[in-house]
């Protein structure tokens, strides 16, 4: 054989030697990466969530709707929420809490705000949808109390391991005295939670889907905010304003900021939409439609 036909021949060689093992080095990074990925979505109960949330909405608030009991028949029913994204997910409304809260008649509401923020008469408190459903509440005659607890500090730990035990523990408080309570938290709480009611004296119950849709059912629903929101939500945006004159921290001052403007535009929102009106108590011997 010729040495340059041998030569060539050995370079088509070497060149098909080496694309072979930059395919399989490929294959076994994807093949690497595809397994960390999977492995990560299955122990990641807040990972999997977001991705329920983005691909099957109607699926996903199912899986964050929990019910437990004690020994007593106390109920209790644990529903992960999405904040702002409610506004953009028409599977996942606010509309859908509101037909919760009618179709589950629960009589006492927990909502994820902090108790010395609605003490203080700041029903603004906690994300958007937290107030919605507290004022939403309240007009219907449900007790609704606050169980949020974070503070501002160098940390920047938002959603720490103390922050969900002091929550929980304002759960437990507030449950005695009450027989079907309602507890509305960020989604991203609930597989903690879930873990800490079955470590005290609740266990979880069956809580089929045609359960679930029947009161996440909205076709008798309409949607008008609570009355009182438009005034709570202004009153939010000056206390995070005064906040922010004193505040240093970069961190929690992006964040307040960005919250101001977020619900500025949901005030919009509730312009648009409208809002309940307070009723106004007749006068005695004030004549009413239909009675004389």
């Amino acid at each position: 054989m010729p040495i340059d036909t041998e030569l060539h021949q050995n370079e088509h060689t070497s060149e098909e030697d080496l694309i072979s093992k930059i395919c399989s080095t490929f294959l076994f990074v994807a093949g690497g990466l595809l397994v960390a990925g999977t492995l990560l979505i299955t122990f990641n109960a807040e990972m999997r969530s977001e991705l329920l949330l983005n691909f099957a909405p109607r699926y996903f608030r199912e899986v964050e709707f929990l019910r437990f009991v004690d020994d007593t028949g106390q109920e209790v029913y644990l529903l992960g929420t999405i904040h702002g994204s409610h506004l953009t997910t028409k599977d996942y409304s606010l509309l859908h809490l509101q037909a919760v809260l009618e179709h589950l008649e629960p009589d006492f509401l927990l909502v994820e705000s902090r108790p010395e923020e609605l003490a203080r008469d700041n029903w603004g408190d906690g994300p958007i949808e937290m107030p919605f459903s507290a004022l939403t509440a309240r007009a219907r005659g449900i007790k609704v109390e606050g169980m949020d607890w974070w503070v501002m500090d160098g940390t920047h730990q938002i959603n720490s391991e103390e922050r969900e035990d002091r929550m929980f523990q304002n759960i437990l408080a507030s449950l005695p005295g009450h027989q079907r309570i309602l507890v509305l938290t960020g989604f991203s709480h609930v597989e903690g939670f879930r873990r800490r009611f079955l470590a005290k004296s609740y266990h979880e119950t069956a809580f089929s889907s045609a359960e679930k849709r029947a009161l996440f059912d909205i076709s008798d629903q309409t949607l008008v905010f609570p009355c009182g929101i438009t005034k709570y939500m202004q009153k939010r945006i000056e206390i995070d304003r005064l906040r922010l004159q004193s505040l240093t921290d970069r961190f929690w001052k992006d964040r307040i900021a960005k919250g101001i403007a977020f619900r500025q535009d949901f005030l919009k929102t509730i312009t648009e939409v409208g809002e309940q009106q307070p009723i106004t108590p007749k006068k005695e011997g004030q004549k009413t439609d239909g009675l004389k």
